[in-house]
Formats: C-alpha cells, structure tokens, sequence
C-alpha cells in the first residue's frame, strides 16, 4: 500500500453523505424528500427547477441508476425549495424492495479534477444493527 503522501492528487477522492434516512411512506410510496442542506451538491442549473443525475449502487458498480433532482418551480428563490428525488427512485425502491423504516445512503465522490460521482445504497434494521440490502 503507498503512503498517503506518494498518492498522486489526480487519484485522491473526498466523499460526503448527502443522505442517511429512514425511509417515510411517502418516500418509497411516490418522491424522496431531498434534504434541503443536501441541494449544494447537486447543482440546478439558474433559472430551472430540476437536474437530471446518475447514481451507481453501492456495492454493484454495474447497477446505475438515473435520478431526477426537483424543486418546486415556485419557490426556486424561496428557502422552502421542498426538493424531491424522483426519476428512477420509484424503480429503485421495487428492484430493492424498499420498506418504509428501511434506510438510504446517498453519497458523492468528488475526484481531484473535479468530477462528480453519486453513490446510493440502501439498509434494513436487523435486530438492532443496519444491514446492507444488496
């Protein structure tokens, strides 16, 4: 294993969660509700109210998913932006079958360059712990 520091910057990758979440009957029933805190990472380009975003499963980087990231269309410039996920979640959560009290993961990986990678990942309690559903 190379040292940290011998690790060239093009290689070097920051993740942060976007969402950790147990999931609501609306959730897995119609939307995500999309944290608002969450919204910086996945930017909507001035003056629209949606973004279209790929999410790889956790786990299986041969399972992508197709997201659509929305804000109300009139609250575009209000602090209520009430964002929701939808797209392919719908389908996700079926191919997952995605209970409400199970819980999502959402993250980004951000290369050195720049590039944005979404991963997405979903758990069910199980006797107390969260385990993986693959």
């Amino acid at each position: 294993m190379l040292p940290y520091s011998s690790i060239p910057n093009s290689l070097l990758v920051n993740m942060v969660e976007l969402i950790n979440k147990v999931l609501s009957q609306t959730d897995v029933e119609c939307r995500l509700s999309f944290p608002t805190a969450s919204l910086w990472a996945i930017p909507i380009p001035l003056g629209q109210n949606a973004v279209e975003f790929q999410a790889t499963s956790a786990g299986n980087n041969q399972e992508h998913w197709n997201f659509r990231l929305s804000v109300r269309s009139s609250n575009i410039d209000d602090k209520y932006k009430k964002p929701e996920l939808t797209g392919d979640w719908l389908r996700f959560v079926r191919e997952k079958s995605l209970r409400k009290g199970n819980k999502i993961i959402l993250t980004m990986e951000v290369e050195a360059n720049g590039v944005r990678h979404y991963n997405i990942g979903a758990e069910m309690k199980l006797m107390g712990s969260w385990i993986p559903i693959p």
